[in-house]
């Protein structure tokens, strides 16, 4: 049975191209996911660079750890261990919020390619596997014909 609008001859192609597109689209809403996981915004380290009681730890050298002591405010401690964790970690909250969405972006496009990759073989394996499928079938439809007749 076919359909009223006949048969389209590039098919294969089309099947081809919508996989192709699909895998690379899965690919970057996973990617960009994981880096979103990878480098959250924290609200405890935001808490401490609004609170006034910070002000010591926001005055501090970024990446000082044995220069300064620890806290004993519990809104400072997350913001005090994320100053002295990175030598290049930020006072305020606008360049914390540009400092991880950096980081986010540099994530994404380190792996953005090999996961496009990886989809795009799954994709090939789907769609080998489904020909392959196919053609068995078939054949084994064509011997049970010819077996009959």
């Amino acid at each position: 049975m076919h359909s009223a609008r006949g048969r389209n001859p590039h098919r294969w192609w089309v099947t081809l191209v919508q996989a192709a597109v699909l895998s690379i689209l899965i690919a970057i809403g996973m990617t960009w996911a994981g880096s979103t996981y990878d480098h959250p915004i924290e609200g405890s380290i935001m808490a401490g660079m609004a609170a006034p009681e910070c002000a010591e730890v926001r005055a501090m050298r970024a990446g000082a750890l044995l220069l300064s002591r620890q806290p004993e405010n519990e809104v400072c401690r997350s913001f005090y261990l994320y100053r002295t964790t990175f030598p290049d970690a930020a006072d305020d909250p606008p360049s914390y919020m540009a400092s991880v969405m950096q980081d986010r972006i540099s994530e994404f496009r380190q792996l953005v390619g090999y996961v496009c990759l990886l989809w795009l073989a799954l994709a090939g394996v789907v769609i080998g596997g489904t020909c392959v499928v196919r053609l068995g079938y078939h054949r084994y439809r064509c011997d049970t014909q010819q077996r009959k007749d």
